[in-house]
């Protein structure tokens, strides 16, 4: 049900972290921006991640976190001062439900803070608590109805939209590389090792997907995967291209919208490749976030095995069976499937 008028004028939302959840976030953002069109919408979070959002005609103002925000003296005092001399917020959503973030909204100057009900303390900084809802089973769901909540509308899946100088940068950036046409993403990489997929199961795929003619693979990644990324593009076929490590986190929408195909585990890059409308193969295990929701061609591939998910507390001994039955015929045939029904 839509929060009682008036309606607000300007906004401030809270969501600091990580990439993925930022770009879940957007699906918020997205219906704040269409029953509000009118509102400034500012968002806080953490200067790592603001970049993604660089140039959003949806985001009216990008405030980054000061370093040590949230874990410092000297940086706390640092933000409250930055949010302090901010004019007064209609509305500050705490998008993120931790007592960090809720701090955070509470030190912005606001008529209204509103949240995430969870289990963290500090529900007394938050005048309005919302329980996370919406269907498990849809990618982005809780912000989605956290949207409906406060609009009456769900907005449907997250989206990204790079501008116009950010698609001619990607454009030469992968010219460089030898790549004018379409290629198959990869995004091996993330945070957890039971969220990975066996190392030895890409350059197999890699193979098998030559015969669908939709470009060399390129290997996506940030600079803590350089190395392995390097192994991997050892071992894939010729004309594949390593990029991890090397494009700025602002291009990686521009980047990924010019894929045939995105292939990926449960990481920040693969939820990119949806919100770009791209399609999009996830491989889960420990996690299963979602299964559907998207706007675009999305298959999950998922064993629901007795143990998953396990998410954070894994039982298996590092086998990771759950990922392990993904064998790269298995996701091959998914590939092939999917680009057929495009």
């Amino acid at each position: 049900m839509k929060l009682a008028s008036p309606p607000p004028r300007r906004i401030l939302i809270v969501r600091i972290s990580a990439l993925g959840d930022v770009v879940f976030c957007t699906s918020l953002l997205a219906g704040l921006r269409q029953a509000y069109p009118q509102a400034h919408i500012a968002w806080l979070l953490q200067s790592r991640w603001a970049d993604l959002l660089q140039g959003d005609a949806r985001v009216d103002q990008l405030i980054r976190l000061p370093a040590g925000a949230t874990d410092s003296l000297a940086g706390a005092r640092a933000t409250h001062r930055l949010l302090r001399a901010e004019p007064r917020f209609d509305w500050v959503i705490d998008a993120q439900g931790l007592l960090k973030t809720r701090v955070l909204a509470r030190m912005a100057p606001a008529d209204i803070r509103i949240g995430l009900r969870s289990r963290e303390p500090g529900a007394f900084l938050v005048h309005r608590l919302f329980d996370k809802g919406g269907n498990v089973d849809d990618i982005s769901s809780e912000y989605r109805d956290l949207a409906q909540q406060l609009t009456g509308q769900d907005p449907g899946p997250p989206h990204l939209q790079p501008t116009a100088e950010q698609r001619a940068r990607a454009l030469s950036l992968l010219a460089q590389q030898g790549l004018p046409g379409p290629y198959i993403a990869f995004c091996p990489y993330t945070t957890r090792p039971q969220k990975h997929w066996m190392p030895e199961h890409w350059p197999q795929l890699a193979q098998a997907l030559v015969p669908l003619q939709r470009g060399p693979c390129v290997i996506f990644g940030g600079p803590a995967e350089r190395d392995d990324a390097q192994l991997l593009h050892a071992q894939l076929p010729a004309g594949s291209v390593n990029l991890a490590g090397r494009t700025p986190l602002e291009l990686l929408p521009a980047l990924l919208e010019r894929a045939a195909l995105i292939v990926g585990v449960d990481t920040g890059l693969t939820h990119i490749g949806i919100a770009v409308q791209r399609p999009t193969l996830a491989l889960f295990g420990s996690t299963c976030p979602y299964t559907r929701g998207a706007d675009s061609p999305l298959r999950v591939m998922y064993d629901a095995l007795p143990c998953a998910p396990c998410r954070r507390h894994p039982t298996c001994g590092g086998t990771w069976d759950c990922l392990r039955g993904l064998t790269p015929a298995r996701v091959a045939a998914a590939a092939r499937e999917l680009l057929q029904h495009r």
